[in-house]
């Protein structure tokens, strides 16, 4: 019998269906179902050796029984992550598992995760930790790695359902964690951070209070605690669950039309901005306020939010960008031009800053100084259609072809926003 038609009929599975493939030491599973009856983490621990195998006495080979793998496979390990050590009869196709590794063999395996993890790489961080928890069921340590792993996958993710499973994984995760290991009180800082993005703040502050306290916990998690405190105290929290709810929607301009449920995100992602800067205002949480405002076409309150930005950082050009967008939205074209050549001296080589100066320098009727600046920015970023569009307004006017706008509504075409 040929090795795949016994590695098959070792593990019931259909000779002729394709799923499963032997690939160097892994017996990648690739039917969901079947793989559905490979625990992830084994009631008891397996054996640290096997000297041959218990069917026909053959040698055995060390492998991983798993899910992991690209293209479709990749849809099955998502759906159930596996990978347990074991072993495996070549002669017969006789399989045990789990394998119980040694000590140095997760030390290696932890080290390969990590290095994954930090080139991010998350699939192939957690088949190393997945081997781990394989062999060592129960182990608290294990869980704490994968509970940042789905922090991590949180994070990156820009789909508000994914975050929301990935955060209630981690807390699964760090949960156990706790419970499995007294050793372990420092993960209660990477919960409460869990918790915290989930809008949970009362049970985060308990947490890292209790941190706090916790002498055995070693001075490096207490110290993270203490400053994640800080941060969820001055509402770094609430400024995080804004930011993801409304990114997108707030860099898109505001005469694109606004579908009802995402005003809705905006109006709540405001709710939470105005309570974090009740807390402690910032630079961040007044300029995504200020553009949350402007999407919504609230000019006044936008400008105001910008302003308060400016003030509490006068080095940010992109504070200074979005002061200038609201003030000629309410036609305050004196106001935005002292913006704009204030965005244009902090980063004088930004093709878009001398572009938005050029077109403002338009409306105030400064035309040398609008050719200048246009044609400084064409130059330096000829493919941005924006400047080339602007560069050739300035150019139609100053040769008469067009009569000069007097606001950014009428350049436009709109009819001019209500103040």
């Amino acid at each position: 019998m040929a090795i795949w038609a016994r590695v098959k009929a070792a593990l019931g599975l259909k000779q002729t269906s394709g799923d499963v493939a032997f690939e160097g030491d892994r017996v990648v599973l690739r039917d969901l179902e079947r793989a559905r009856t490979f625990s992830q983490e084994p009631a008891t621990t397996g054996l640290k050796a096997l000297r041959s195998c218990e069917k026909c006495s053959g040698t055995l080979r060390l492998v991983v029984f798993t899910t992991a793998g690209g293209g479709e496979q990749l849809k099955i390990w998502k759906a159930y992550p596996l990978a347990v050590d074991g072993w495996l009869c070549p002669a017969c196709g006789w399989s045990a598992l789990p394998r119980y590794i040694s000590v140095e063999e997760s030390v290696e395996y932890g080290r390969r995760a990590t290095e994954q993890a930090q080139s991010g790489n998350l699939e192939d961080a957690e088949f190393w930790f997945r081997r781990i928890l394989g062999s060592w069921p129960g182990y608290g340590a294990g869980y704490a790695d994968l509970g940042q792993l789905s922090l991590a996958r949180a994070d990156a993710t820009k789909d508000a359902s994914e975050r929301e499973q990935h955060r209630k994984q981690a807390e699964e995760l760090f949960r156990k964690a706790l419970a499995s290991d007294g050793n372990l009180g420092g993960v209660r800082a990477p919960l409460a951070r869990t918790l915290a993005l989930m809008g949970r703040e009362a049970e985060a502050l308990e947490l890292l209070r209790e941190l706090e306290l916790d002498a055995d916990a070693g001075d490096r998690w207490r110290a993270e605690g203490q400053e994640l405190l800080q941060d969820i105290q001055a509402g770094k929290a609430l400024f995080n669950r804004a930011s993801e709810l409304v990114l997108g929607l707030i860099l898109q301009p505001p005469t694109q039309r606004l579908e009802p449920g995402d005003q809705r995100k905006i109006q709540e992602a405001q709710a939470l901005l105005r309570e974090a800067i009740e807390r402690k205002a910032t630079f961040s949480s007044e300029w995504f306020l200020g553009k949350s405002e402007m999407r919504l076409k609230n000019f006044v309150q936008a400008a105001k939010a910008f302003e308060r930005a400016c003030a509490l950082d006068p080095q940010q050009p992109d504070g200074q960008r979005e002061l200038a967008a609201a003030y000629l939205e309410l036609e305050r074209h004196s106001d935005a031009l002292k913006a704009g050549e204030r965005a244009v001296e902090l980063r004088p080589e930004d093709a878009t800053l001398h572009c938005n100066l050029a077109f403002i320098l338009l409306l105030t009727g400064d035309m040398k100084r609008a050719e200048i600046e246009a044609n400084f920015a064409a130059a330096a970023d000829p493919n941005d259609a924006v400047n080339r569009n602007v560069a050739k307004l300035v150019e139609d006017v100053v040769a008469g072809r067009r009569k000069r706008p007097e606001s950014l509504a009428e350049a436009e075409g709109r009819r001019r926003p209500r103040a």
